[in-house]
């Protein structure tokens, strides 16, 4: 099993950043097809790219959760 407080190492900081920035990118894109719907008229397939973001969102989301579940003994 890992040490004890990974939160530390900088390998595990930049892997929690890593997933952090990929959660803002898709928040953020998310914002746009949301709030500009001028942009979205022009993509047909817009909800499916709409999915992918909150896929990414999702699919980050889980990773910063496994990672602290089982490196992080400080936040579980």
């Amino acid at each position: 099993m890992a040490k004890n407080h990974q939160a530390d190492n900088p390998l595990f900081k930049a892997l929690s950043k890593r997933y952090e920035a990929q959660i803002a990118e898709a928040y953020a894109t998310l914002i746009v097809y949301f709030d500009n719907s001028v942009g979205i008229g022009e993509h047909p397939q817009h909800i499916s790219e709409m999915d992918k973001q909150l896929e990414i969102i999702s699919t980050a989301e889980e990773k910063i959760h496994s990672l602290n579940k089982h490196f992080n003994n400080t936040q579980i």
